[in-house]
């Protein structure tokens, strides 16, 4: 099997990783500007293991770019955590299906040729377009039943910026074509960069504030959970012929959040929307493949 075929599998082990970082500050009940910043006391140690381990680019404007996105992902991150404390994870994992339409119509702009595979099997494209379907439409379901539009709009802004930012993120990286290991590299520096621009927005925009040893600790736990989940994610996004295709997938986050929901405080999800997601994520996967 060839490097790119394999990132069905990872989109899958992210969703996994996606779900305990939207649901992490549900638990940890900090304030999403100063996760961002100080999530840097795990990411910087363990990217400093991966530069030893791994080969990171050399090109300067590689980290140009990088540190560009670093402001709008901190800035979504942000958001995202706010989202998740104050309105829960479940409806936070709602920016995933705004994500993947516009990842998916954004790449398709920048890159016509990756829909060429869409033409020449002509069974691809109803199968995608339905998975997208099931997808977003099963995901709305598994939304708390008090959501508002308020709570929507918190996480539209999210949506966007993260679109922008896997097809960035796409475009930096090395092609599928490359080793692993240089897709590694390079995705471990493009989240040192984007997360050392992110923490020093925050701390300017909240001013120099000593962390407490919890708030520390919790957040230095999440830098090193999060430079290892995004790795993941950025090398399938490298491996994908279109990041919507991994938007899909990872959309299982929610599903995993809401039955662990209704594994640990009994709640009542729609068990059909359930089956919806998974359909739809595979779907997706094979349509794409």
């Amino acid at each position: 099997m060839a490097l790119a075929d394999l990132w069905p599998l990872l989109a899958l082990l992210f969703s996994f990783c996606g779900a305990l970082i939207i649901g992490f500050n549900q638990w940890a009940k900090l304030d999403g500007t100063r996760l961002v910043a100080w999530r840097w006391a795990g990411v910087a140690p363990l990217a400093g293991v991966g530069y030893i381990l791994l080969p990171f680019p050399t090109d300067p404007q590689f980290y140009a770019v990088a540190a560009l996105m670093g402001v709008g992902l901190a800035y979504a991150d942000s958001l995202l955590f706010n989202a998740s404390r104050t309105h829960g994870a479940r409806l936070a994992a709602l920016y995933v299906p705004l994500k993947m339409l516009l990842a998916f119509a954004l790449w398709a702009a920048l890159q016509p040729q990756s829909l060429l595979p869409l033409w020449a099997e002509p069974w691809r494209l109803p199968l995608l377009l339905g998975g997208f379907a099931l997808c977003g439409g099963a995901l709305a379901m598994l939304r708390t039943s008090d959501t508002s539009w308020t709570a929507l709009g918190a996480i539209v802004p999210v949506a966007m910026l993260f679109a922008l930012g896997d097809i960035v993120a796409k475009t930096a990286l090395p092609p599928p074509t490359g080793s692993l290991r240089e897709i590694a590299g390079s995705a471990v520096a493009f989240l040192l960069t984007t997360s050392s621009i992110g923490a020093l927005g925050a701390v300017l925009l909240q001013g120099w504030r000593t962390p407490s040893v919890g708030e520390l600790a919790k957040s230095a736990l999440f830098g090193v959970l999060l430079l290892g989940s995004l790795t993941l994610l950025l090398i399938t996004l490298a491996l994908a012929p279109n990041p919507g295709y991994v938007a899909a997938i990872t959309m299982l986050s929610a599903f995993w959040l809401a039955l662990w929901a209704r594994v640990t405080k009994g709640a009542q999800e729609n068990l059909w929307a359930g089956v919806g997601l998974l359909l739809g994520a595979m779907a997706v996967g094979v349509g794409g493949y």
